[in-house]
């Protein structure tokens, strides 16, 4: 009989990190409910594969030679299960104790219920947002006035509460609700794919929740690359087709426009020596640099290539493909 509950890990040259999720995973503070371990390994170079057959052997791992996108891996260890409730896990998140046991109950109690997330912390244990509004024109629009200060991120706090679409650092899915909507699409590299798996499960009634009583903590970008140019041209490769799906025509338009507003602002005020006492709240957080690769590729559309490109250009080099 299969477990009900399974875990599923990409691993993207992450070594150290991994072993600390799976220690968290399998340790004193692991979850209650009986649970099937996964790992598919996105062809790393760190010997991750060799260190989890030592240390956790009862781990079902995948050696894919080759390197693919998010929604292509994790749509492969979905196939790899039957269990009822399967967490999308990332190789730089560790769960705490009781955290997949409340996600688990709370799908229990609540059918209605799709995915559920956890609250997300960084290391340190500071706030880290992962839960937001989709992003429809009326939401870049206010992210546009505020800068975005208001508007995008759906916080939750104290008892657990819907939101539109949560991080897929950690969210445990429902089988069932995937099997209607189908799984990840993989038209998406990385990013948005899960604000499009959440958006479809939405349109069929479903709903993602966050449980802030279950927490997790988040290594931010340690398994995406650290070139800004190619993760920021995956990220409006991604975000355009979100809009072609789901805003066609003028609605996207207007989303775009809006954001794109937005970053070139940002980009602004982080030319600024200064910022007056109001606005220092307003200071930007990303380097301009960032924030002006930003608007290029959100008026001009990939202005360069992007993570799509580097898994090419290493399987190329390597001598394999998907």
């Amino acid at each position: 009989m299969s477990a009900r509950l399974a875990v599923a890990i990409v691993a993207h040259s992450n070594r150290a990190l991994l072993l600390e999720a799976l220690a968290a995973l399998t340790g004193p503070g692991r979850a209650s409910e009986p649970c099937e371990l996964l790992v598919l390994d996105n062809a790393s170079e760190d010997g991750t594969c060799a260190a989890v057959r030592e240390a956790f052997p009862a781990v079902k791992l995948i050696e894919q030679p080759y390197r693919a996108g998010f929604g292509a891996n994790h749509n492969r260890l979905l196939e790899q299960s039957t269990a009822e409730y399967h967490l999308v896990l990332n190789d730089d998140a560790t769960v705490e104790p009781g955290t997949i046991d409340a996600l688990v109950a709370y799908l229990d109690a609540h059918p209605e219920v799709a995915v559920a997330a956890p609250a997300v912390r960084y290391p340190d244990g500071r706030h880290q947002a992962t839960s937001f509004r989709f992003p429809d024109p009326t939401t870049c629009l206010v992210s546009l006035v505020t800068l975005g200060q208001a508007g995008v991120e759906q916080r939750v706090t104290g008892a657990p509460a819907a939101v539109d679409w949560a991080s897929g650092c950690a969210l445990l899915l429902r089988r069932s609700a995937i099997e209607i909507t189908g799984p990840f699409d993989e038209g998406f590299y990385m990013f948005s794919e899960e604000t499009d798996l959440q958006q479809r499960l939405h349109q069929r009634g479903f709903t993602t929740h966050v449980v802030p009583q279950a927490i997790v903590r988040h290594h931010v970008r340690a398994s995406t690359s650290a070139d800004p140019s190619r993760r920021i041209v995956e990220f409006w490769r991604s975000r355009r087709r979100y809009w072609a799906k789901h805003h066609a025509g003028f609605s996207g338009t207007t989303a775009r426009v809006a954001l794109t507003g937005q970053y070139a602002a940002l980009s602004g005020l982080a030319r600024l020596p200064t910022l007056p006492g109001p606005l220092r709240r307003l200071k930007p957080t990303l380097p301009r640099t960032e924030l002006d690769l930003h608007v290029r590729n959100a008026r001009e559309g990939a202005t360069g290539p992007g993570l799509r490109e580097s898994a090419a250009e290493w399987n190329a080099a390597h001598g394999v493909a998907p």
